[in-house]
């Protein structure tokens, strides 16, 4: 019964009329190699509907007298699946191969009518010599079976004026890495895998999964050190490039028109006072002070300035002045 609802559901989302009669789908399953009778098409269309009834609360297809049966809904809506399929087509560690397998599983959950609305973005994938999602898979099953990781761990080199990928050689056995991993985190549209390497006797280790090359378990002995460390905070310190053990209450002297940039980075909590000629001062408390937060200002040009802390304004200025003498040179 699986392979004959599975065929008759998908002639009906490849249709593309809305409506297709048991004779109609009759005819269709033969190309499936599925030879019923009529009335067991009705059958099989319950049995559809029994399986999905759990997820809609309602009849998945449906039939209309003299017009025939179609689908009365579908399994994502338009803006759920859009949402998808641009995360899947700008993820810029994805390679082209696994971007296109993603893809084309969303699509056998979805109508022909539906991705004829969806925005189907063709983006160019750069060269990856790696599969995001194998790396992924092998260390979240190594994470469940506690299994020792091993894996290279790429650097570039400079070679007839382009960069060249290369092993780093600061591995445990020279290009060789071992770890114990703990947890995959996601930070700044990259994935880290953190846990214990033994060169690093004192602390947590870090990797982003997109460097690492050749990832295998092996058979060495799994060492937990967890309870020795606070990983959520470990997490934080290691990933988060806005994150700093220093936190301090951010003035801002800025224009009105990047108060929406401003609220995207720092949340809605945030204090506004209005100046004068579309200025305004914001306060924003408890920000970490870290080069993250920095180069984020400096990015923001003359629209900005930094009234306090003092300190971070000080370090402001000495970096534009650095950066004037640069240019003078």
């Amino acid at each position: 019964m699986g392979k004959k609802m599975f065929a008759l559901l998908q002639i009906l989302m490849r249709s593309s009329h809305q409506y297709l009669t048991a004779e109609e789908i009759k005819q269709q399953l033969e190309s499936y190699d599925i030879y019923v009778e009529r009335k067991n098409i009705y059958a099989i269309i319950k049995q559809i509907n029994q399986f999905f009834y759990p997820i809609f609360q309602d009849n998945l297809i449906k039939s209309v007298q003299r017009g025939g049966n179609y689908l009365s809904l579908d399994y994502f809506e338009d803006g759920e699946l859009q949402f998808l399929l641009d995360n899947i087509t700008y993820h810029e560690d994805l390679n082209k191969e696994d971007k296109q397998k993603l893809k084309n599983k969303l699509y056998n959950l979805s109508s022909l009518l539906q991705q004829h609305r969806l925005i189907d973005n063709e983006t160019t994938s750069k060269p990856q010599t790696f599969s995001l999602l194998i790396n992924l898979t092998t260390i979240m099953k190594a994470i469940e079976m506690k299994m020792m990781l091993s894996f290279q761990y790429i650097n570039y080199e400079i070679k007839e004026h382009h960069l060249v990928e290369v092993p780093s050689t600061h591995g445990n056995n020279q290009s060789q890495y071992t770890l114990s991993p703990y947890q995959i985190v996601s930070s700044h549209n990259h994935y880290y895998v953190i846990g214990y390497n033994d060169i690093h006797q004192d602390r947590l280790s870090i990797y982003r999964i997109d460097r690492m090359r050749y990832v295998q378990t092996i058979k060495n002995a799994y060492i937990d050190i967890t309870e020795q460390f606070d990983v959520t905070n470990e997490i934080k310190k290691m990933t988060n490039m806005y994150t700093s053990n220093k936190h301090d209450t951010l003035q801002l002297a800025c224009d009105k028109s990047i108060l929406r940039e401003i609220v995207s980075h720092f949340g809605e909590d945030i204090y506004i006072e209005e100046t004068h000629n579309d200025q305004c001062i914001a306060i924003i408390e408890d920000i970490p002070i870290s080069d993250g937060l920095i180069g984020y200002l400096m990015m923001l040009q003359n629209q900005v300035k930094v009234i306090a802390p003092v300190s971070l304004k000080n370090e402001l200025i000495k970096r534009i002045q650095l950066m004037i003498r640069q240019y003078e040179d």
